[in-house]
């Protein structure tokens, strides 16, 4: 065993980590989705009670952060998109059965590290999808290094990457594709 790593309380929820180079330059690092997990009872909390998610980047050689972006805290229970009335809306359009109603999410979609580094984060609390880069190296994420595109709906996995674009499609859509 190399290393091993145990987050506070509030971040108990996992998702699996991801595992690349922060960069051409970069260190190889482990990238850690932790969080709060949503469930189905609509509930709002409050103070110490809203679900918390963070990305934790880890020197992969030492398990030492790097760097962590945190969300803001989430004051629901359930996830963005999987609210009553939108399942309820849901359930008296379904023409299937077999149909979800409610998505379910963990914490986070798998954490997605591109070439240059900069690390994609789907959030499965508020649908926010994060591009996030220390470009500068000083080891700490400033709000002009990380990029937000909210969905309002919650993702249940991560983006896909290819040369020049991104994709991504939270729960109930839509699928949105970014070009370079």
């Amino acid at each position: 065993l190399l290393w091993s790593k145990k987050f506070d309380a509030r971040h108990q929820g996992w998702q699996y980590p991801a595992v690349g180079k922060l960069g051409p330059g970069g260190p190889l690092a482990v990238v850690a989705p932790v969080g709060g997990i949503t469930g189905w009872e609509e509930e709002v909390l409050e103070g110490d009670s809203q679900l918390l998610n963070a990305v934790v980047a880890l020197d992969a050689a030492t398990g030492e952060e790097l760097w962590r972006v945190d969300e803001a805290p989430w004051p629901n229970v359930v996830a963005a998109g999987d609210e009553t009335q939108l399942v309820a809306e849901r359930a008296a359009n379904n023409k299937d059965p077999r149909s979800e109603l409610y998505c379910l999410p963990d914490i986070q979609g798998i954490p997605l590290i591109a070439g240059d580094g900069t690390v994609y984060a789907s959030s499965s609390h508020n649908g926010d999808l994060r591009a996030i880069r220390d470009a500068n190296g000083n080891g700490k994420i400033e709000p002009g290094e990380v990029s937000v595109f909210s969905t309002k709906q919650c993702f249940l996995n991560s983006p896909s990457l290819a040369q020049g674009l991104l994709v991504a499609a939270p729960c109930w859509g839509p699928m949105y594709v970014f070009k370079e």
